[in-house]
């Protein structure tokens, strides 16, 4: 007769059967001793917690409940620090024209890089007194002329230019977004003053002629020209505006100005295109 071996309990097991049997209660005598240590060291380590809450790192919480409402970042040092410069006047000229007027022509840079002025106001003051006020707007690093032209009864040595209101835009990488949309080529530029030009006449008529080509691929509805006269000094010695309506792209236009007064020895001269590309209604529709 065979017996069946997986009923036999092997000696290891019935030895440790024995053991528990045996030591039953000195084991549940233990387990109840580290449960009561257990407890004790738990709610000793709260007493403790709180105690040093509320006795020792008091004070400390509350000055860091205290400091969190604190700006801690100084908005006004990088208010400063981030804004735009002041716009430069650079240079002031009154050039006397027919019947007692003057053209006032006056300077104007933009020294910042990132920032634009999008609305500029320039006042022509005299004295107290408001005679005329112009908007224009400069890009990034832009000098441009802003001029008041056939002022009467105006004293040329109380007349003073004021910026009297600015509004910046910040720009960008400025270069990069304008030379596609700002390539306009100015060639053939010919100024011929009147003891040249030789017209007759009881005015000394002088001439500029240039010839000016969009290569942007953009048309506009207006681009303004911004013509300056200058001396040998480098001061302004005449100016004058025109306007090309509906300048298509790759066109090429011929423009002629003439000044009808005396001027100076004139040694160079200036012609800015200025259209603001940042303006939707200055671009023509695509046909």
């Amino acid at each position: 007769m065979v017996e069946n071996s997986s009923n036999q309990v092997s000696d290891l097991n019935l030895k440790i059967s024995y053991w528990y049997v045996t030591h039953k209660s000195q084991l549940k005598k233990l387990l109840v001793i580290f449960l009561i240590l257990l407890n004790v060291a738990l709610f000793g380590y709260s007493i403790f917690r709180a105690t040093m809450i509320l006795f020792v790192q008091e004070r400390d919480y509350r000055q860091l409940i205290a400091s969190l409402p604190v700006d801690l970042i100084d908005n006004e040092y990088f208010h400063q620090k981030n804004k735009p410069a002041s716009l430069q006047l650079l240079g002031f000229s009154a050039i006397r024209g027919v019947e007692n007027t003057y053209d006032f022509v006056a300077g104007i840079g933009n020294p910042n890089k990132k920032w634009m002025a999008q609305l500029v106001v320039a006042q022509l003051v005299s004295g107290s007194e408001v005679i005329e006020q112009k908007e224009l707007f400069l890009y990034p690093q832009e000098e441009k002329y802003v001029v008041f032209f056939k002022q009467k009864d105006i004293d040329p040595g109380s007349a003073v230019i004021k910026i009297s209101e600015v509004h910046w835009r910040r720009v960008l990488d400025f270069p990069a977004l304008a030379e596609p949309k700002l390539n306009f080529e100015i060639s053939e530029v010919n100024f011929q003053p009147a003891t040249k030009l030789g017209l007759t006449g009881n005015l000394p008529i002088s001439n500029l002629s240039f010839k000016i080509q969009n290569k942007t691929a953009y048309s506009y509805w207006q681009v303004g020209l911004v013509m300056v006269l200058l001396t040998s000094q480098g001061t302004v010695g005449g100016a004058n505006y025109f306007v090309l309506d509906r300048f298509l792209s790759g066109e090429t236009r011929t423009v002629e100005m003439r000044w009808y007064e005396p001027l100076p020895p004139i040694t160079d001269v200036k012609i800015i295109p200025e259209v603001d590309i940042f303006n939707a209604a200055a671009y023509m529709p695509v046909k």
